[in-house]
């Protein structure tokens, strides 16, 4: 077989492949709540252990910077900046069960991975806000989770979980 032929069934090989994920992905697209926990995780908590030790990549972006990295299957974003870093599902809402299957998701991971924080509650007139916060003497960070909507059956709202990170 020609080497010209072999580059072309090669590369309709990976056409295909690459257009039935495509595929498969539109046709079932990830759990939002589960997602949602996911890329709070791998792109936000992950940030945590570097911003401590100084090694952030994202430290030397200019302050109103941001980098956006999307999920876009399940309707999700992840926003990078200086100082903090948030997800939420601006492009494609969770619905209200998603939602409060998401919190819970959060909330129980700072309870289990971040014991260092505690919550403290504001009597604010919101569909949901959430404050962990660890104070420390060098610095102080947390994690927000806010609906600002104050009717939790609006479906035009969305969920942001905002981690700002410590900076000494």
């Amino acid at each position: 077989m020609k080497p010209s032929r072999i580059a072309f069934a090669a590369a309709l090989v990976l056409g295909l492949g690459l257009s039935g994920r495509a595929l498969w992905q539109t046709a079932h697209p990830p759990d939002p709540a589960s997602a949602y926990l996911a890329l709070f995780e791998n792109h936000c908590v992950s940030r945590l252990a570097k911003a401590q030790s100084g090694s952030d990549p994202f430290a030397t972006l200019v302050k109103n910077e941001k980098r956006i990295t999307r999920l876009d299957s399940a309707g999700l974003q992840a926003i990078q900046s200086r100082d903090i870093c948030e997800v939420k599902d601006a492009t494609r809402l969770m619905t209200e069960a998603q939602r409060d299957t998401a919190v819970a998701s959060i909330v129980a991971f700072i309870a289990a991975k971040l014991p260092e924080l505690s919550e403290h509650t504001d009597p604010l007139d919101w569909d949901l806000h959430r404050a962990f916060t660890a104070q420390t003497e060098t610095n102080n960070w947390g994690i927000i989770l806010m609906r600002i909507e104050p009717d939790s059956a609006d479906a035009l709202q969305s969920t942001t979980t905002t981690l700002a990170l410590p900076r000494g």
